[in-house]
């Protein structure tokens, strides 16, 4: 699989999707922040190794891999990319922890807020 299409699944999920880490797997992502910041001068392959060892561990492989296929897929149809259509992939894993981040703390108060209904009608 290539690297770009993974950093990119990736990160929709991050955006678009984080509760695929619901329930344990988002306990775990600033392990994988912090591994981002220790490749942070190292080309795609690595980077996408890491994300991809990180959601086997965490039973998401299968997933990630769905998720890269589609996104490939969609790429390929939506023709020859543009100046303005290009996501640069420059400083990818800063882009990557503070999404990370983000995402942890969003799912963090989610459920948060979810524990305190749950006690609120006991």
């Amino acid at each position: 699989m290539e690297p770009d299409k993974i950093i990119n699944a990736f990160l929709q999920w991050l955006h678009e999707k984080p509760s695929i880490f619901l329930p344990t797997a988002w306990q775990d992502l600033p392990e994988l922040k912090t591994e981002m910041g220790e490749l942070a001068d190292d080309p795609l392959f690595p980077i996408a190794m890491a994300i991809s060892k990180w959601c086997y561990h965490h039973n998401l492989g299968e997933e990630l891999k769905k998720a890269a296929a589609k996104n490939k897929k969609e790429i390929e149809d939506a023709g020859e990319p543009t100046p303005n259509t290009i996501d640069p992939l420059t400083n990818i894993t800063q882009t990557l922890r503070q999404s990370i981040e983000d995402s942890y703390k969003k799912l963090q108060k989610e459920l948060d807020a979810e524990n305190q209904s749950n006690t609120d009608n006991d």
